[in-house]
């Protein structure tokens, strides 16, 4: 039943609850880091948070992604941003990565696990690259008991996720089987995703796109091909969920456990 009661509520909803911004986990990131770091960026597609670090902490840096356009695009922005002499980008996997043993002080880790095949193998490689004080942040996104059955089949079949990586005690598990220890868990959920919403409204333009391209459907797949329209409704689905609580953002910091 509507009553006045309803309008207090959407009243009390109206107000900020002064969300976290995603620059949070540059935060986190600095604690650990000192001028002249050794840095691993491990899945940078285009090295945008290399770069950012590189600049905020006068760090050196080498950024990891398996696609080839992610690290065309990736040297390309490091050139624009003339952090070249600081950083390196090359095609290649966690699992086999080319330094010794304890060479990185940090290792950032976003938006990646989600994806990796062999989770605990790829977890291991991290280690061995990090030097013993060193330390790992970890950004990924669980399920929650909210996403359909229907939702996280779409989601991981066009995205390229392994199902059993968005599952916070199979992740955590795979970090103990690694050899890590987790030193701290923040627990995001739709804080960021609320953030960017109240200032520019990047879930909306998500959602208004997501309307477009189904109102578009026939022409859009005539167009670009099905497996383009899939991948792409799938992708404008991963803000929206997040902003539902049908994904959890979590972020941890890993250290050796030693």
């Amino acid at each position: 039943m509507y009553s006045e009661e309803t309008w207090r509520v959407y009243k009390v909803l109206d107000e900020s609850l002064a969300p976290s911004s995603p620059d949070l986990l540059y935060d986190i990131a600095g604690t650990y880091l000192a001028p002249g770091s050794r840095l691993l960026d491990a899945g940078c597609r285009d090295a945008a948070h290399l770069i950012q670090l590189i600049r905020r902490y006068d760090v050196v840096g080498v950024g990891v992604d398996p696609v080839e356009v992610h690290i065309e695009r990736a040297r390309a922005a490091v050139e624009d941003a003339a952090v070249a002499e600081r950083a390196e980008v090359f095609v290649g996997v966690m699992q086999d990565l080319p330094f010794p043993d304890g060479h990185f002080d940090f290792v950032w880790c976003r938006d990646v696990l989600e994806q990796v095949d062999d989770l605990e193998a790829a977890l291991r490689e991290m280690l061995r690259v990090l030097s013993s004080t060193g330390r790992m942040l970890v950004y990924t996104t669980f399920v929650t008991d909210r996403l359909t059955t229907g939702e996280a089949e779409m989601m991981n079949r066009h995205l390229g996720n392994v199902t059993a990586n968005l599952v916070e005690a199979n992740v955590e598990r795979a970090f103990a089987g690694a050899g890590w220890a987790i030193e701290r868990k923040d627990v995001i959920g739709t804080e960021w995703r609320e953030h960017l919403e109240e200032r520019g409204g990047t879930v909306s333009r998500s959602l208004l796109r997501l309307s477009r391209l189904r109102r578009q459907r026939d022409a859009m797949v005539r167009r670009f091909g099905q497996d383009i329209y899939d991948h792409v409704e799938a992708n404008l689905h991963w803000d929206t969920f997040q902003f539902l609580g049908k994904l959890l953002p979590t972020v941890y910091v890993l250290r050796g456990d030693v």
